[in-house]
């Protein structure tokens, strides 16, 4: 698999210099021989890199809707399970950031270049990047966004493209808002002030008070001094609401008593232990925050909830005051908001992605509390049941959100829901996942066995480092389906089918294009009656580091079902062969054939649209022949 030439002035902005999309690059995959000698694990850091770097030289404009303005910034590459490679990328326009252009490219153990996400809808076209809004009309503007101000930021200049793009002033105020903590990044318009968007960085929820008896937690000090925090987890601590960790003169914590804070910050350190470990055990994830670091904690919340805002984790107590709010599955919620922020794509969103955060918490609670198996609290799908919050038991069933008066399936108006609320359909796709169908019913009536819960948390975290910003419920379809393809391959569809099932079972409908996992027909099989690559033949001339479009740049219209293509071109030259699809606004590749000779060939799972073949001489030049077969 190789880079093609691609036409324009995009400019990839990358961390170790400038390279530009219309500059040959190396291959996107690095699966050479130097790759199949690496270890088991995969890949390493700087293989999944240049593949990733290399497929955005090569596929910038036409796959990400790239400006000719546009510039690329690789952020980070974080290793996902199975030995592969999530590459992130930040974009800027005219030199301004792009919130929601965005994007993700995947890379497998071996180096190859598996699939791509992107937050952006449209390519940007703005007539001009000054302002017509002042700076302090636009600070004033956040302010009004919460009471009791305490701090706003100064507003930057970005370009807003989710939907259409526009110049915005972006900021963010920290204050109270509805008698709660806040910190609301807040999008004003450049050019009429008002505002274009808002999400509130402050994630609340709630979970158990229960104690866990005797458990070990890590602490630091010696002699007659000691302090609540984790020498072995960077940032791991607790304390009361001054932010300092406790102190004591000996290494013995807690009383035992629902009530006592100290106690529960012993429930606090236990609980982030557990999932700092977990993340590493079983995800492969470097701390909380995908660095080696995590949040600090802080108990005795004067208030009947537990939040995370983006520094720091929360602790209140429930409604009879009986018990504080620091049991696993809570404390593991509230972190997993802060694992939502530090993947891809941040947490900026409407309610859908806000849904979607609270369900990422409620999953990682899950996850940490299978992992502990503590027999105070067995792992169930069931959040904050012991501290029955307000007196009515769980406040979520993840196995059955409608049990609390929760949606279980999929709709149209999900992104209206309030957001604890709209994890409904993203919990139950995670159980449905792992459990199957005897465990959780399905919205369509469907049958469907689990693939474990630790394989599902594997396939939701690896399609976390996919998201993007404003991820929707038809994103994360997107995102785990890649996921699956990129950590078990195309030669067993058996979990990527599962992962389908589930969201399917979800309500949750088919993207066009969306990864597809078919081993299809083969072209060169005799005894494959379907598979003839017969039905119209392409003639044309195939010139190194240019395209020939078939049977015209205009494509040509398929139902649903197969598409076959077989390419044969002249000896000595390399060839590659992409199926792209019309979108509505640009072409799309959905498939592609890149082998190192002037023969390719494509089998396709279409839905009804409108395709063209792309062939692309790589290297060297000649008349080829492209036969396929349309549905």
């Amino acid at each position: 698999m190789r880079t093609r030439s691609v036409l324009g002035t995009v400019l990839a902005t990358l961390t170790t210099g400038a390279l530009a999309l219309g500059v040959p690059g190396p291959s996107y995959s690095q699966a050479s021989a130097q790759a199949a000698a690496a270890p088991r694990a995969g890949v390493t850091q700087g293989q999944a890199v240049r593949a990733a770097d290399a497929y955005l030289t090569d596929r910038g404009r036409a796959s990400f809707r790239a400006a000719g303005r546009d510039s690329f910034q690789r952020v980070a590459a974080n290793p996902g399970s199975a030995g592969s490679f999530y590459v992130a990328y930040e974009r800027t326009h005219r030199g301004l950031p792009v919130v929601g252009g965005d994007l993700v490219i995947a890379v497998d153990k071996t180096g190859k270049v598996t699939g791509r996400t992107s937050g952006q809808e449209r390519t940007i076209r703005l007539r001009s990047v000054k302002p017509a809004v002042t700076r302090q009309r636009a600070r004033a503007t956040t302010k009004r966004q919460v009471r009791k101000v305490q701090q706003v930021t100064r507003p930057r200049l970005v370009v807003l493209a989710q939907g259409r793009a526009r110049l915005a002033w972006q900021s963010e105020v920290t204050g109270r808002r509805a008698g709660r903590p806040s910190r609301m990044v807040v999008w004003t318009d450049a050019r009429t002030g008002r505002v274009l968007d808002r999400y509130d960085r402050v994630r609340q929820g709630a979970g158990t008070g229960h104690y866990y008896g005797d458990v070990t937690i890590g602490t630091s000090g010696g002699g007659s001094s000691y302090e609540m925090v984790d020498p072995a987890r960077s940032g791991v601590q607790c304390g009361d609401q001054d932010g300092a960790p406790f102190t004591g003169p000996d290494d013995t914590w807690g009383t035992g008593s629902g009530t006592d804070l100290e106690t529960a910050c012993v429930d606090v350190m236990y609980a982030v232990g557990e999932e700092v470990d977990m993340l590493a055990e079983w995800l492969g994830r470097d701390g909380i925050q995908g660095d080696g670091t995590n949040y600090p904690a802080m108990v005795g919340l004067d208030d009947v909830n537990a939040y995370y805002d983006g520094s720091t984790t929360n602790f209140g107590h429930s409604d009879d005051g009986a018990r504080n709010l620091a049991a696993i599955d809570i404390v593991a919620h509230e972190n997993g908001h802060g694992i939502f922020e530090t993947t891809p794509g941040g947490s900026s969103g409407g309610n859908e992605t806000g849904g979607m955060n609270e369900a990422t918490g409620d999953i990682f609670g899950a996850l940490t509390e299978a992992y502990a198996a503590n027999p105070h609290d067995p792992a169930d799908y069931l959040v904050g049941e012991e501290a029955d919050l307000v007196g009515q038991g769980p406040i979520r069933n993840m196995a059955d959100p409608s049990a609390v008066g929760d949606p279980n399936c999929y709709s149209s108006s999900i992104p209206s829901t309030e957001v604890h609320a709209a994890a409904g359909p993203l919990n139950h796709w995670f159980v449905l996942l792992a459990e199957g169908s005897d465990v959780s019913s399905t919205c369509d009536g469907s049958t469907l066995a689990g693939i474990g819960l630790q394989e599902a948390g594997k396939v939701f975290y690896n399609g976390l480092l996919l998201k993007t910003s404003g991820w929707t419920h038809a994103d994360a379809r997107v995102a785990t389906l890649t996921a699956a393809e990129t950590l078990y391959g195309t030669t067993d569809c058996t979990s990527f089918d599962q992962v389908k099932a589930a969201w399917d079972a979800v309500s949750v409908p088919a993207v066009s294009g969306e990864p597809t996992c078919d081993p299809g027909t083969d072209p060169t099989d005799p005894t494959d009656p379907g598979a003839t690559c017969s039905e119209v033949s392409a003639t044309g001339t195939a010139s190194a580091g240019s395209s020939s479009y078939q049977p015209s740049a205009d494509g040509f219209e398929a139902g649903s079902g197969t598409v076959l293509g077989c390419l044969s071109g002249p000896s000595g030259a390399d060839l590659d062969l992409y199926l792209q699809q019309w979108n509505g606004s640009s072409w799309v590749d959905v498939a592609s054939s890149e082998s190192a000779s002037s023969s390719e060939e494509i089998s396709y799972p279409a839905a009804a649209g409108t395709y063209r073949w792309d062939v692309y001489g790589y290297s060297g030049s000649g008349s080829f022949t492209l036969g396929y077969d349309v549905p």
